[in-house]
């Protein structure tokens, strides 16, 4: 029997081969916005109560996108300040009850000359797209974050305390000329704590 068969079944199967790739909804960059944000929030954080307290965090009525990295920061924020974290309610001289305000993007973009429009051709309610024509643009993506909470006794559900909301932020900004000529931090890089000078990082 001649390969030739075999051999153009094998090159078949192999051009249909293909791989697949997760779209999360947001990107890399967004998410670490976002974490940075975090990580500013909680900077200072301190509990009107007495160092060395055991605190467990109720993390219950935390809901966002990236709620467990926003914990966990929280967890260590407390840990650096010299509250013992308990495993459990029953074990805690406090529970720290959290909530989240904001745990998000914003992103504003400012257009010297004609930004991108849509406008409509005919009473039928089509539209044209009508692309961007700027002398300079900029861009900014900023990572947003606001937390707050309440410290109450586990067995009684005394009142401790309440910890006012903290807020951080982290920004990113870009600049176009002439819609060709770009420059400004484009990106943030994992472990980077400040972007920089966007009018001078490339």
């Amino acid at each position: 029997m001649k390969p030739y068969p075999i051999l153009a079944l094998a090159l078949l199967a192999g051009a249909c081969a293909s791989t697949s790739e997760t779209y999360p909804s947001r990107t890399a960059t967004e998410q670490l916005l976002v974490a940075r944000a975090a990580d500013r929030a909680v900077e200072g954080l301190t509990l009107p109560i007495p160092r060395g307290s055991r605190v467990y965090v109720d993390d219950t009525w935390f809901r966002a996108e990236t709620a467990p990295y926003a914990v966990s920061a929280i967890r260590n924020a407390l840990s650096e300040a010299g509250y013992a974290l308990a495993p459990s309610k029953a074990e805690a001289d406090a529970v720290f009850e959290l909530r989240a305000g904001a745990l998000s993007l914003e992103q504003m973009r400012r257009v010297f000359g004609l930004p991108e429009m849509r406008v409509p051709i005919n009473d039928s309610f089509n539209v044209v797209s009508v692309p961007e024509l700027s002398i300079y643009s900029r861009r900014d993506r900023v990572g947003v974050a606001e937390f707050s909470g309440f410290l109450y006794e586990p067995r009684t559900g005394a009142p401790l305390g309440a910890v006012l909301p903290m807020t951080g932020e982290f920004r990113i900004r870009s600049h176009k000329l002439l819609m060709i000529v770009a420059w400004g931090q484009q990106s943030v890089d994992p472990g980077e704590r400040d972007p920089g000078d966007s009018w001078r990082e490339f």
